[in-house]
């Protein structure tokens, strides 16, 4: 079968999209009867591989000029992306199915399945830009009406987007996503040079790994652990792992007491080789996060053999499941609570870890591919297309 995949979210610092994109067709590669075609903006390359560094480079360039000297940037790179789509895609075709991971598609006159990761900017437009809400109600209610199927990667999205759209159930298939190989239990004999590298010590650090962005929720984690006693504070500093989002200027005048006093460290977008092993020390991971489409940073601490606490909110109980602690994202003594539980008993850490290991292994990428496949498989049998 032949697949045209838009890949442009792998030419930048990898989100939870550019995740998704790299772990699924990395497995759907192997599989036979497929002719995978990635599109970078200004190619389309045969094949799963990470996109030639020049290919990224000229696209950062491009956008950077651009961003200098012309305003209202997005319109004009919205028009921009379907002309490049248009000339360096493969021309539209009935034999050809288009899947757009990054809920809207690029005009395409054929088979497409798209993915809906999360429908936050309807359920929680406060913690988006503007502009993002707006073209998300905009362009969102075509999309979902001309795409031949929607792939959402939670139960909790899957309902989401019947209750916004409308969309028959028949036209939505969950594929839970995984973790990464990547991402296993480390021996501290192998971690300790790495972490050392910035300034870290294996089991002696909180981490939570994401976008600074409201809908995060890292305001109610830093009150949460400024609450806890000094003598763990100073043991166990607190690390934040992600990139500067939008939005965070009450964020940061929450951090800075405990910045000042050396007990919390941003470290800013991490390079992908450090992210595993940056799991792997982690004395405690939390993730307070209000909605996730899925929630990977959770599964991929599990994976990595260390224990979880999260929201109880959206996916993220279908993920954890009964191997983390669960909070409101609004308590900030319950978390609190629980971290300090995490930090004093380290028996029941060690334990809850395990569990939460076990629990990872019951997710794949390749079972993944095979569920994303067989819908592919649907949707060119009811378009008439026999491989």
């Amino acid at each position: 079968m032949k697949i045209l995949v838009n890949a442009t979210p792998l030419l930048g610092p990898l989100t939870g999209i550019g995740q998704y994109i790299r772990g699924l067709f990395t497995a759907m590669d192997k599989m036979p009867d497929t002719d995978i075609s990635m599109y970078y903006g200004l190619r389309c390359e045969k094949g799963v591989s990470p996109p030639l560094a020049a290919t990224a480079q000229t696209v950062k360039h491009t956008y950077s000029v651009l961003r200098r000297y012309i305003p209202r940037l997005h319109a004009l790179r919205k028009i921009a992306d379907k002309a490049l789509f248009a000339y360096h895609a493969p021309k539209p075709s009935r034999a050809v199915l288009y899947h757009e991971p990054t809920y809207l598609p690029l005009p395409y006159n054929g088979p497409q399945v798209v993915t809906v990761s999360d429908l936050s900017c309807f359920d929680h437009p406060e913690t988006h830009p503007k502009e993002r809400v707006e073209l998300m109600q905009r362009e969102m209610p075509g999309a979902m009406e001309k795409a031949d199927h929607i792939i959402v990667i939670s139960e909790s999205t899957g309902l989401a987007l019947q209750r916004w759209f409308n969309v028959d159930k028949s036209r939505i298939t969950n594929t839970y996503l995984a973790a990464d190989p990547r991402f296993h239990p480390q021996q501290a004999d192998i971690l300790a040079p790495v972490l050392a590298g910035v300034g870290l010590t294996g089991g002696a650090y909180v981490l939570c790994v994401g976008t600074l962005e409201p809908r995060k929720n890292l305001t109610t984690l830093f009150l949460a652990y400024a609450g806890l006693p000094a003598a763990l504070r100073q043991r166990y500093p607190l690390v934040v792992a992600g990139k500067i989002g939008w939005g965070t200027k009450v964020l940061m005048k929450s951090a800075e007491d405990l910045i000042r006093r050396g007990e919390l460290r941003l470290l800013g977008y991490v390079a992908d080789g450090l992210i595993p092993s940056l799991y792997a020390g982690a004395a405690a991971f939390c993730y307070p996060s209000r909605y996730e489409g899925f929630g990977l940073p959770a599964l991929e601490a599990m994976a990595s053999g260390v224990p979880v606490i999260t929201s109880n909110r959206t996916s993220l109980p279908e993920v954890v499941g009964d191997a983390g602690l669960m909070v409101d994202p609004d308590d900030v003594d319950s978390l609190r609570e629980q971290l300090q539980r995490l930090l004093e008993d380290r028996v029941f850490a060690e334990a809850l870890g395990q569990r939460g290991l076990a629990r990872s292994r019951l997710f794949s990428w390749d079972r993944c591919a095979q569920e994303t496949f067989a819908v592919y498989e649907k949707v060119m049998q009811q378009r008439g297309v026999t491989s």
